[in-house]
């Protein structure tokens, strides 16, 4: 489609005058936004309906509770090409690009791995011209607004929707779902999902729960309110937040509404699509594939058996053999309370159609050799349902994959990034700078390249400046009290969400350790570090948010001593988004990956820093040993096998590391004794929790060892040839991670 300036401004003052009866003169910055966005939309809905045209036959469907797709305005001018033609078209009008591209609300869809994952699978589709439909729930508040006052994290709502969206569009269908006896209307919105160049666009399809009945007009006249608005409230409130607080009995049973309101919907509108497309149900395990992303919509298994049953006459036993043909399962999650299980009896409650499935599907594969049961001790197992009746079940994690002992084997596939959106489009300086040398980050051939530049001098020395250019702008993007930051000092992150298993504490008691030792040494020298933190803690994580209120606590510890806080500092960053992270990415130094080997499935936050010319510290689980090349990481001494053989055995005895090792000691010893007004957080509260249960991290065990990897990458960072050689050599590792290489595991991928 043809555009230039003077198009876009006719445009807009043409939508001015529909729909606000303005013209450019009076309009609102607001207005403009609303107006250049349908412009926009008037351009991807025509390549839209073309790709929805084309019928080759084969699908793909993924359904995940989490995307993170970004703000749309930004990236659809990128992939458009368009933003040097729509800067000047508002510049004319008299308007900020700037300004204007602050009006659009990030779809507020996810919070971590598993929508970064889920949101690069079907970026990748769209980029292979794969026709592919993502579901979700469209969350009304999404997740919770975390913001950091009084030294903890307060829960604030906020919703993205609260302006709607100029990006989504209503369908006119709907489906009926019954769920504990009422009927949940699912009405449907679609967003474009677009590839890199812009020539084919999928669709994020997002499911919201409406009632199904009016508010009740004899019960509202009566003044029973509440009651009136029951069946409202009801339905709304599954798609209200991402996560709830599930600790409770109500929070689980929403949860689970949740998770069927989302596999129902998913399942129908799948079935749906696929008749009206290809007439015939019985191609359709010829001809589609599902992905499951993680236990959230196991349901979505049993849920489409039971529609072959009911609607098309299938047996049990051709419905099963059609559920295995058709989905692939991606394990996100691993730690035990991210395990899904229900009783029997709410399973019955909540659809006893559901569970009469479950039972028929279990009668017909009880007899299989080493069957888990879907139903043991009263709950329904969901984990027992995928690896069942997928036909993969894949990590992504090579280390979990090949340790997991099961009737089944288990897969891996290193699953990638979307480079464009978390290093080329975000990273400016680094994609001007390597034009010059014909390289486009998002091109996996061209990364041969770099082999040619590990040794170039001039080509490092580049990679230098403009990783210290980015680093000032990340500052000055900073509120005024966080603008004190030295951008020669390391920038140390860790980005992921507050967990146990993520180690926070660990990364913050190596912090304490260095700052007890500057303070008791005081002419000992040491390279300036700033430590970047973000992450959530859920509601009725009590750990996650005692993690929080320490590094808050830490932070203020550092910035009371004068001379210490030149040479360490803590930025905590809250309620952190896909667009924070386009900015702290660039800016990385050093990603600290610190999960427990043994939950370590996926980082993300390694290959997007990795993408950006970041250095990496890690233990040695998750990715690093998915493929065979070998990478320049930072690495915690004890392989995946030792903490598995510690666990096993039950040998790690914390009381000794505690009496034994002098830099445990030494660090426990300051943090319980400092006082109050330094260091306002009570760490007796942190530290008796980690003793009650002997250390089930291994936090304190692994504490010397992280200090001492900090030291060597202090020393290799003031040598910057052997800083920026190792940053080569992981971003020829990371390139690895790409859709292109997990042909030989998927099916799915036949079509590439």
């Amino acid at each position: 489609m043809i555009t230039n300036k003077e198009i876009i401004i006719k445009r807009i003052q043409n939508y001015l005058y529909s729909f606000y009866a303005k013209d450019i003169k009076t309009a609102r910055e607001n207005e403009i936004y609303d107006c250049l966005c349908r412009y926009l939309m008037e351009i991807v809905g025509k390549k839209w309906v073309d790709t929805k045209k084309i019928k080759e036959g084969y699908e793909v469907y993924i359904l995940s509770f989490e995307y993170l797709p970004g703000r749309f305005l930004g990236n659809v001018i990128y992939k458009l090409d368009l933003e040097s033609e729509i800067r000047s078209a508002l510049d004319e009008m008299g308007f900020s690009y700037e300004n204007i591209l602050k009006h659009d609300p990030e779809p507020d869809l996810g919070i971590a791995d598993m929508g970064i994952g889920s949101s690069y699978l079907i970026n990748e589709l769209s980029n292979k011209k794969i026709k592919a439909t993502a579901y979700a729930l469209r969350y009304e508040s999404g997740n919770f607004k975390q913001v950091i006052k009084d030294g903890m994290q307060r829960a604030e709502t906020s919703s993205w929707l609260k302006n709607g969206s100029n990006w989504e569009h209503r369908k006119s269908f709907t489906n009926e779902i019954e769920i504990y006896g009422k009927k949940h209307k699912t009405i449907t919105y679609d967003m474009p999902v677009i590839s890199d160049d812009a020539s084919f666009i999928n669709t994020l399809r997002l499911f919201k729960s409406e009632p199904s009945k009016s508010i009740s007009l004899s019960k509202f006249s009566k003044g029973d309110i509440i009651d009136a608005y029951d069946d409202y409230i009801n339905n709304s409130a599954i798609t209200e937040f991402l996560y709830v607080d599930d600790s409770s009995y109500e929070g689980k049973i929403l949860r689970l509404k949740q998770e069927y309101f989302f596999s129902a919907s998913a399942m129908r509108d799948f079935i749906r699509r696929y008749i009206l497309y290809y007439k015939d149900i019985k191609n359709i395990n010829k001809q589609t594939n599902v992905i499951i992303n993680d236990i959230h919509p196991t349901l979505a298994l049993i849920e489409f058996i039971r529609i072959l049953k009911s609607d098309h006459n299938f047996s049990t036993k051709l419905a099963i053999q059609y559920t295995r043909d058709i989905f692939y399962h991606l394990v996100f999650s691993i730690t035990d309370d991210s395990l899904e299980r229900y009783p029997v009896d709410e399973i019955r409650k909540m659809n006893p159609d559901i569970l009469t499935t479950i039972t028929d599907v279990q009668n017909e594969l009880i007899a299989e050799e080493n069957f888990n049961p879907f139903i043991k001790d009263g709950f329904v197992i969901f984990r027992n349902i995928n690896i069942a009746l997928s036909k993969d079940y894949f990590f992504l994690s090579k280390s979990l994959s090949d340790n997991r002992k099961s009737n089944r084997s288990y897969s891996h596939v290193n699953l990638g990034t979307d480079r464009l959106m978390y290093a080329k489009s975000a990273n400016s300086n680094l994609t001007e700078y390597l034009k010059n040398y014909d390289i486009d980050i998002t091109k996996t051939d061209d990364f041969n390249k770099f082999k040619l530049l590990v040794k170039d001098k001039d080509f490092l020395d580049g990679l230098e400046k403009i990783k210290f250019k980015n680093k000032k702008s990340f500052v000055e993007s900073l509120s005024d009290k966080e603008k004190n930051i030295n951008p020669y000092s390391i920038f140390d992150m860790q980005l992921s969400i507050m967990h146990e298993s993520k180690r926070q504490i660990l990364n913050a008691m190596a912090i304490a350790y260095e700052f007890y030792f500057l303070r008791d040494n005081r002419n000992a020298y040491a390279i300036p570090k700033t430590y970047i933190f973000s992450g959530k803690a859920n509601e009725g994580y009590f750990m996650a948010k005692e993690t929080i209120k320490f590094i808050i606590a830490l932070k203020n510890l550092l910035e009371s001593d004068k001379v210490i806080r030149e040479k360490l500092k803590i930025v905590y960053v809250e309620n952190l988004s896909v667009g924070d992270l386009r900015k702290l990415y660039p800016a990385c130094d050093v990603y600290s990956n610190l999960t427990y080997p043994l939950y370590d499935n996926q980082n993300f936050d390694i290959l997007n820093s990795i993408f950006n010319m970041s250095n990496i510290m890690s233990t040695r689980g998750g990715i690093v040993d998915n493929i065979e090349k070998d990478n320049e990481f930072y690495l915690l001494d004890d392989s995946y096998k030792t903490y598995e053989k510690r666990r096993v055995n039950k040998s790690y005895k914390l009381e000794d590391v505690i009496n034994h090792n002098k830099i445990v000691k030494y660090t426990i010893e300051n943090l319980l004794k400092e006082s109050r007004e330094n260091f306002p957080y009570d760490f007796k509260s942190l530290y008796e929790e980690i003793i009650l249960y002997n250390d089930s991290f291994e936090i304190f065990l692994d504490l010397e060892n992280l200090i001492n990897i900090r030291k060597k990458i202090s020393n290799d960072y003031l040598n910057r040839e052997i800083w920026t050689q190792k940053q080569i050599e992981n971003i020829l590792w990371a390139n690895e991670f790409n859709l292109n290489y997990i042909k030989k595991d998927m099916s799915f991928d036949k079509k590439l």
